[in-house]
This record gives structure tokens, C-alpha cells and sequence, in this order.
């Protein structure tokens, strides 16, 4: 079932986990090829988190120009490239990147004990893949949402959508939610994608997708900020069709 949440978005509702994976691959891979076709190169930014995950093994099924397309990612968690919570090491495995040139991989350094430097880094890395000295303009991103309407490592509660003075930001840890600091793209960052391709499956899903949908603070649910892309947003979606 195909419909349209809000004027801004296109939302893709499937009825099993089959579809869903299927859609969201075989969109993935259509993008990125359009891009090498129209630019001579992909540029891509990923989300890790498990939904994805699935998504990502059968892109990786796919016929892609490896060697035309750039892998970035979105955000990464504090932790070792090897542990099993790097969103680079479970994007890494699932897509097969190990078949693609080392130079077209650019993991964020976020294991560096000065995150606030892996973030110039990793801006840097940005400004000079893209040529530019303002505006980033990805591709194709993927994207998911929290429970609490976080989206990258945008979390609500910090004052990180409001960040517009860079494209890479530190999060700091949040020892009472069990979360480690982390490395993120910003909200323009997310915001200036070509296609912006959002991820949700689980029931608890539900509300936070209805609210992210809604105008409002987006300090309270940082998802909003997708409202104001100036790209276009997919959601892709399993049984969501009754979302308010």
C-alpha cells in the first residue's frame, strides 16, 4: 500500500517483512544506480541499528557499480570498528564492502578518545569528497527512528537539532539511557539528501513515525527535522497502514 503521510513525504507500507526488505533494497539500488548514471559516482550515507540490516543484505545481492559508489555513514557509536555495535562494522559485514575499493569506504573514526577531532576529520573528509564549502548534498542517505523520535544520533533533549554551524557533530554519552557518545551527520546534512530513505518495522515504531510526521519542536522529536528537507523522503514501512 502506497500513500502519502504529508505532501513532503511518500510512505510505502508493506504487509510482511518480505515485501518491506524487497521494496526498501530494490529502491536503494535504483537510486544509486540513477546516480552513477546521471553524476558518474554514488555518493551514500548509512544508518546502522538492526532494521536495516536485512535491507542491507539483499542490496548487497544486488547488482551495484561498486566502483562508482562512495560508502558514509550517518553516525557511529564510540566503540571499536570490531565490536558488534559499530554501525560501520554491521554495514560493513551486510553489504559485502569488503568488495569495494578501500577508497571508496569512509568509516567515521569514532573510537578516537577526542571525538570532537573524528568529527573535524570526518568534515573534512566531507568537504573535500563533495568540493564544497558549504552545503552536502548525499545522494541517497538511509535513516531510521527511535522510539524516542531520534533519528542518526540526533537525540531529543540535547540541543543536537538545533547544531547548523557544522555537518559532523560529537554527541556526548547518556550514561542513564545506556547510550555511548557518538559521532553524527547534522540536521542540514540530513536535510540537503537527494533522497532521504527512511526504515521502520517495529510496533513501537508507531507512535514516535505519527509524531515525526506532525509540525512541532524539533527538540522533542528530532525526526521532524526531515519536514524541512529539500530532497525527497521515502518511508518505508511493514503494517503501519492505521498510523494516526
Amino acid at each position: 500500500m502506497n500513500r502519502t503521510a504529508d505532501a513532503r513525504y511518500i510512505v510505502i507500507d508493506a504487509a510482511d517483512e518480505e515485501t518491506f526488505v524487497q521494496n526498501a533494497a530494490t529502491s536503494l539500488a535504483t537510486l544509486i544506480k540513477a546516480a552513477v548514471k546521471e553524476r558518474g559516482t554514488a555518493r551514500v550515507a548509512l544508518s546502522g541499528g538492526s532494521t536495516p540490516r536485512p535491507v542491507h543484505r539483499r542490496l548487497a545481492e544486488m547488482e551495484l557499480p561498486l566502483d562508482r559508489i562512495d560508502w558514509f555513514w550517518v553516525d557511529e557509536r564510540a566503540v571499536d570498528p570490531a565490536s558488534p555495535r559499530s554501525n560501520y562494522g554491521m554495514a560493513y559485514a551486510d553489504l559485502g564492502l569488503d568488495r569495494a575499493p578501500a577508497g571508496r569506504v569512509h568509516r567515521m573514526e569514532a573510537e578516537d578518545p577526542d571525538l570532537a577531532a573524528a568529527a573535524a576529520r570526518y568534515e573534512a573528509l566531507l568537504r573535500r569528497t563533495f568540493g564544497v564549502t558549504r552545503a552536502v548534498a548525499f545522494d541517497v542517505m538511509t535513516l531510521g527512528i527511535g522510539d524516542d523520535g531520534h533519528t542518526a544520533s540526533l537525540f531529543p533533549g540535547m540541543g543536537a537539532t538545533a547544531i547548523d554551524d557544522r555537518l559532523v557533530a560529537a554527541i556526548p554519552a547518556q550514561p542513564d539511557k545506556g547510550l555511548e557518545a557518538r559521532l553524527t551527520l547534522t540536521a542540514p546534512v540530513l536535510c540537503e539528501a537527494h533522497w532521504a530513505i527512511f526504515v521502520a518495522r517495529d510496533e513501537q515504531k508507531r507512535q514516535p513515525i505519527a509524531a515525526a510526521w506532525m509540525d512541532g519542536p524539533e527538540e522533542e522529536v528530532p525526526a521532524r527535522v526531515l519536514l524541512r528537507a529539500r530532497g525527497q523522503v521515502i518511508w518505508f514501512l511493514e503494517g503501519m497502514s492505521e498510523i494516526p
